[in-house]
C-alpha cells in the first residue's frame, strides 16, 4: 500500500512540473505576442490595398482573405488604376449589366457618371456594357446598387434584395467629418463592396495620381536620383517674384492648416486669396487663378481640410501639375507613395514653421536648389480629371461581368471607414 501511494505521489509531482513549465510556456508566448502586436501597431502601415477582416465571408472559417478587386501591396497607386485601364469583358456580346444609383448625391442621382445606357461608354471605361439608372422600380432586378454613405438612411432602403446583386457603399468625403455623416452602425453586413478615394477600397476613386510616361521610377534610389537631379536644365524661377500663395474658402478645418499659416506668416509672406483672407484672384475661373498663381508664386499651399489616410483631393493635383513647389501638411504616408520623390514639401516633417521658413528662404535664393523640385516633370503626368475620377464606376462595371469573384460582405463599416481612415483631429502648430 505504501509502495502505491509513493507511486500516486511522485506521478501528481510529474502532472504538477509538466503543468507549470506549460504554463510558463503559454504565458511566455503570450506576452511575446503582445510585444509584437504592440511593436507593429507603433509602425507606419503598409496601407495600399490592405487586406482586412472585411474581406471574411459568412460561411468562411479563415480570419481573411485577399481582396480580389484590388492590386497587392508590393504594386505602386498608379498601377491600379492602369489596371482599371486594361480591364476587358469576358465575352464579346456580353450582356449589359443595370447599376442603381439609389440616393441623392450632391443635388443629382448620376454620380458624376451619368444615367443610361451609354454613359460609361462616354468615360471610355473599357468594360462600358452597363446600364445606369436612378428609377427604383423593380430595384432587385438590378446587378447593383450604389448608396451615397452621407446621405444614406435606414428609413429609405431597398424593401427586396436579391442573392445576386451587389450593394456598394460609395463616398469621396473624408472620413474625418462625422458629424456630417450618418451613423454607420445600421450598416453591418449591408455592403459588399466599397468605392472610396481611399486605396484600400474595392473600387479605388482617387481625386487624382501621378502616372509615368517613360521609364523613370516614381522612386528612383538614391544614385537615380542625383543624376535626375543634375538633369534639370529648365529656369522655373523666371517671372516669379514673390513667395507663397494659398487659396481657400473654409476657414474652418480639422487640420489646423489656418494656424499652420498664420505661424508661418510670421517669417515670410504668404498671400491668403478668398473668404478667409484679404486677397482676391482677378480671374474667374479656378484654372486661371491657378495660372497666376504659378507665375507669380514659387511655393502654393496644398493644405486639406483633414488629415485622413490617403485624403488628398485637388488641391494638390491641381497643383502638382503646374510649375509650382506645392507646400503639403501630411501626417500618413500617402504624399511619399503617390507623388514622384523631391517634387513637394510636407511641412510636417519640420519641427517648427520657422524651421519651414527657412527652408522656403534658402529655396528663394537659390535657383538651383528650387528648379531640382522639378526634375520629374519630363517624366510623369497628373492625372485629375472626371474621367480619371470615374475610372471606379468604370472598374465596378467591369467587376460585375466577372464571375469568379467570391462573396463578401463589409461586417462593421464604421470599424473600416472611421477607424482605418486614421484621421488625425487639429494637430498642435508651433
Amino acid at each position: 500500500m505504501l509502495q502505491r501511494r509513493g507511486a500516486y505521489v511522485i506521478l501528481i509531482g510529474v502532472v504538477l512540473l509538466v503543468w507549470q513549465f506549460y504554463f510558463v510556456q503559454q504565458s511566455q508566448r503570450v506576452e511575446n505576442i503582445n510585444v509584437d502586436v504592440e511593436s507593429f501597431s507603433n509602425k507606419v502601415p503598409k496601407h495600399f490595398n490592405s487586406i482586412g477582416n472585411e474581406g471574411k465571408h459568412e460561411n468562411e472559417t479563415t480570419v481573411s482573405m485577399p481582396n480580389p478587386l484590388v492590386l497587392q501591396t508590393t504594386l505602386e497607386p498608379y498601377r491600379v488604376m492602369e489596371n482599371y485601364e486594361q480591364e476587358r469583358p469576358p465575352e464579346v456580346d456580353t450582356p449589359f449589366k443595370r447599376i442603381l444609383f439609389w440616393n441623392d448625391a450632391y443635388g443629382g442621382k448620376d454620380y458624376g457618371i451619368g444615367i443610361g445606357r451609354n454613359a460609361l461608354r462616354k468615360w471610355d471605361c473599357p468594360v462600358w456594357q452597363c446600364e445606369t439608372s436612378d428609377n427604383r422600380t423593380d430595384v432587385q432586378d438590378y446587378d447593383a446598387v450604389v448608396f451615397h454613405l452621407r446621405s444614406w438612411s435606414r428609413n429609405d432602403l431597398p424593401q427586396r434584395r436579391s442573392p445576386h446583386q451587389r450593394y456598394i457603399g460609395w463616398i469621396m468625403e473624408s472620413a474625418a467629418w462625422r458629424e456630417y455623416m450618418v451613423d454607420m452602425k445600421p450598416m453591418e453586413n449591408y455592403f459588399n463592396w466599397t468605392m472610396t478615394y481611399r486605396w484600400d477600397s474595392d473600387m479605388v476613386g482617387p481625386y487624382g495620381y501621378v502616372k509615368p510616361i517613360g521609364n523613370v521610377p516614381l522612386h528612383p534610389s538614391e544614385s537615380q536620383m542625383k543624376e535626375y537631379l543634375s538633369n534639370s536644365k529648365v529656369n522655373y524661377v523666371n517671372g516669379k517674384t514673390k513667395m507663397a500663395a494659398w487659396f481657400v474658402s473654409n476657414c474652418y478645418s480639422r487640420s489646423s492648416r489656418n494656424e499652420m499659416v498664420k505661424e508661418l506668416q510670421k517669417h515670410v509672406r504668404v498671400d491668403v486669396y478668398g473668404t478667409c483672407g484679404t486677397m482676391t484672384c482677378p480671374r474667374n475661373t479656378e484654372d486661371e487663378c491657378r495660372e497666376m498663381a504659378t507665375k507669380n508664386y514659387k511655393f502654393y499651399m496644398s493644405l486639406e481640410n483633414s488629415l485622413c489616410l490617403d485624403y488628398v483631393t485637388e488641391k494638390f493635383f491641381a497643383m502638382l501639375h503646374q510649375p509650382i513647389i506645392p507646400i503639403v501638411y501630411g501626417v500618413h504616408d500617402h504624399y511619399d507613395q503617390i507623388a514622384p520623390t523631391h517634387s513637394f514639401i510636407n511641412a510636417a516633417k519640420f519641427e517648427t514653421m520657422k524651421q519651414l521658413a527657412d527652408y522656403l528662404i534658402l529655396l528663394d535664393k537659390n535657383d538651383t536648389l528650387y528648379n531640382e523640385y522639378f526634375w520629374w516633370k519630363p517624366h510623369f503626368e497628373v492625372r485629375y480629371s472626371q474621367k480619371d475620377k470615374n475610372k471606379s464606376m468604370c472598374h465596378l462595371c467591369a467587376a460585375l461581368h466577372n464571375t469568379t469573384l467570391p462573396p463578401k460582405i463589409y461586417r462593421d463599416m464604421t470599424e473600416w471607414w472611421e477607424t482605418k481612415s486614421k484621421c488625425a483631429d487639429s494637430p498642435h502648430i508651433s
